[in-house]
């Protein structure tokens, strides 16, 4: 409670530096370079964006094509069945008009009144046949005479035909036959075509860019889904994935964050637990001498409350701390009588307690979580200026969190009673920090303690300690 409290008091870890915290572990994991990678591990054609938006370029081709294709056949039938109309027209006004003289055959005027539909452009032939199937006259004048014994011929290739039989009071005397060329349809038709192709391709073309750009949306959706997965992967369970879509999607990421803070809500527990489990060892090692009682409470919080304002991050603060609660942890190695003995230790006796930093780390290093803080809590009695133990270490040779441990571990010990003298008052134990300034203590974590001591965070502290402790 009282580690809370001097995150609170020291301004705790922001929630920006929360996110940077959380790209520096990814950075320094490799995930950054990994999520790189795994984007262009992908090729191009094998890519969910380009399945996705090929897919449906190919069924908004195949729709424009078949528009096209439908568009054109429409005007095709379209102008054929006016041929055949005009076709139609053109034999029942020459029906009409050669009756009289067909049954006079008086070529002289069948002549003219064939001639004048064929003068019209399209129209191919015009002729007159009578009952007995011989051509009376023909505009193709080559074939005026010819018997036609099968009845009216089926049309050539690229020509609309209509006959319509010359009735006189119920009797066919003769049929009247025109043909209309297509010529003018194909024409129309592949104007048409061509006037189409053109804004059909830049819709076609904008319809396939809009695909993609719609594609590379949806998709990245599921990319970002899948950055998600991979930091989840690396550890990262502060990731959040933000869709409010009701698809398939969207119910797919709100599984995923349901997941990853039920993930998260474990490991907190988890950590809990060990925090509290550590705990309990350091008050049953403080058991062995009640002069120490609150001490790795009351280091473990000032400590965290130095790295908070030294803008460590959250991973960093929790192996300050759980180094912060072990640090004397070696002192269970150290023979009982030494350890709470009244008055001075001999020499032998020294030696011994300057034991107890490796005798700690040797224990934590055994456990694969506590291996870095192990490193911590070796050196946590180095000096700045290398007169320390059990190495010899100065300055930054010391890892940051054994120097803060050293100043912090230090500072109580002078402000609480110990077997072989009382405590020192708070103001000639600070007196004593500010002359180990550049000598025991790195003077860079001096100012910055003195700065929580103006602030009221140390005191608060400690005070706190006492309380839970009762």
């Amino acid at each position: 409670m009282e580690i809370e409290a001097a995150r609170t008091m020291a301004g705790g870890v922001e929630a920006g530096k929360g996110t940077r915290f959380t790209r520096r572990i990814m950075e320094r994991l490799g995930f950054e370079k990994q999520r790189v990678k795994g984007r262009e591990g992908v090729p191009l054609l094998a890519s969910l964006r380009w399945k996705v938006a090929i897919s449906f370029s190919l069924l908004l081709l195949l729709v424009v094509g078949l528009t096209f294709l439908a568009f054109i056949r429409f005007e095709w039938v379209f102008l054929g069945q006016e041929a055949q109309k005009r076709a139609q027209s053109l034999a029942r006004y020459l029906a009409v008009n050669a009756r009289d003289p067909l049954l006079a055959l008086d070529d002289l005027r069948l002549g003219p009144i064939t001639e004048s539909i064929n003068q019209d452009e399209d129209v191919r032939y015009a002729f007159l046949m009578d009952h007995q199937g011989k051509v009376v006259y023909h505009s193709q004048t080559e074939r005026t005479g010819v018997v036609l014994s099968r009845g009216v011929p089926d049309p050539p290739g690229g020509v609309i035909q209509a006959s319509l039989p010359i009735m006189v009071e119920g009797v066919r005397v003769g049929t009247a036959v025109v043909g209309v060329g297509t010529d003018h349809i194909r024409r129309a038709v592949v104007t048409t075509a061509l006037g189409l192709i053109i804004p059909l391709a830049v819709g076609a073309g904008l319809g396939i860019l809009g695909i993609f750009l719609l594609a590379g949306h949806h998709v990245k959706r599921v990319e970002r889904l899948e950055e998600a997965v991979q930091a989840l992967g690396y550890g990262d369970l502060r990731v959040h994935v933000h869709d409010k879509s009701r698809d398939e999607v969207g119910r797919l990421t709100r599984h995923f964050n349901l997941m990853v803070a039920q993930l998260h809500s474990a490991r907190r527990q988890i950590e809990r637990n060990f925090k509290e489990t550590i705990s309990a060892l350091a008050t049953a090692f403080e058991a062995k001498d009640k002069y120490t009682r609150g001490h790795c409470e009351r280091v473990a919080g000032i400590s965290v409350a130095l790295g908070s304002k030294l803008e460590m991050d959250e991973a960093r603060l929790n192996e300050l701390e759980m180094a912060a609660i072990l640090h004397d942890v070696g002192k269970i190695g150290v023979e009982g009588g030494v350890v709470g003995k009244v008055g001075p230790l001999s020499e032998g006796e020294v030696d011994d307690m300057k034991g107890h930093p490796e005798i700690g780390s040797r224990i934590l290093h055994q456990l694969t979580s506590l291996q870095k803080v192990s490193l911590f809590v070796r050196h946590h009695h180095e000096h700045y200026d290398g007169t320390g133990y059990p190495r010899g270490l100065m300055e930054s040779e010391i890892p940051l969190a054994s120097r803060i441990i050293h100043l912090v571990d230090a500072f109580d010990a002078m402000t609480t009673d110990r077997p072989y003298r009382e405590a020192l008052s708070r103001e000639e134990a600070l007196m004593r920090v500010r002359e180990g300034s550049g000598k025991q203590f790195d003077p860079m974590l001096v100012d910055l303690f003195f700065l929580l001591e103006e602030e009221g965070v140390i005191e608060a502290i400690c005070e706190e300690v006492e309380e839970s402790k009762g």
